[in-house]
């Protein structure tokens, strides 16, 4: 599946509802905080067999706002971030911006694409994607 920022991953799209997902990829493994019980936080729906994590805003009708990917089938401009080491991970996007280095974990953002890259021990070990927030409400 191929990251595109602001928009999505693959067929997933930002403002996606969770019957589309729903469709498109089948019943999740798992549902955290289902109809936003807590009343605060999003519904996520895991995919365990696809490294995924998708996020549901309660205040916008349940539309998709947040992917998480942790699957080394995930491409970003034709590259599988998913294992690289910090290194390579530079090399091959060499406009990162490390926004946390605390001891074993370090988080880089890609400029301009709400994509951050998480790293535990110097390898890459999930990729959030998202859309531009403050432009989510009007949108969806």
């Amino acid at each position: 599946m191929n990251i595109y920022p602001l928009k999505g991953l693959g067929e997933i799209r930002f403002g996606d509802s969770r019957n589309k997902i729903e469709s498109l990829l089948g019943v999740p493994d798992e549902v955290s905080n289902k109809d936003s019980a807590d009343e605060v936080s999003s519904e996520i729906w895991s995919y365990a067999n696809l490294g995924l994590e998708l996020y549901f805003e309660p205040d916008s009708g349940f539309r998709l706002w947040s992917i998480l990917t942790s699957s080394e089938k995930v491409s970003f401009e034709g590259v599988n971030p998913i294992g690289l080491s910090d290194a390579e991970l530079k090399e091959n996007f060499p406009n990162l911006k490390l926004d946390i280095h605390d001891g074993k974990f370090k988080e880089y953002s890609y400029p301009n694409s709400e994509i951050v890259f998480f790293l535990k021990n110097n390898v890459v070990k999930r990729i959030d994607i998202d859309p531009i927030i403050e432009d989510f409400p009007d949108k969806y």
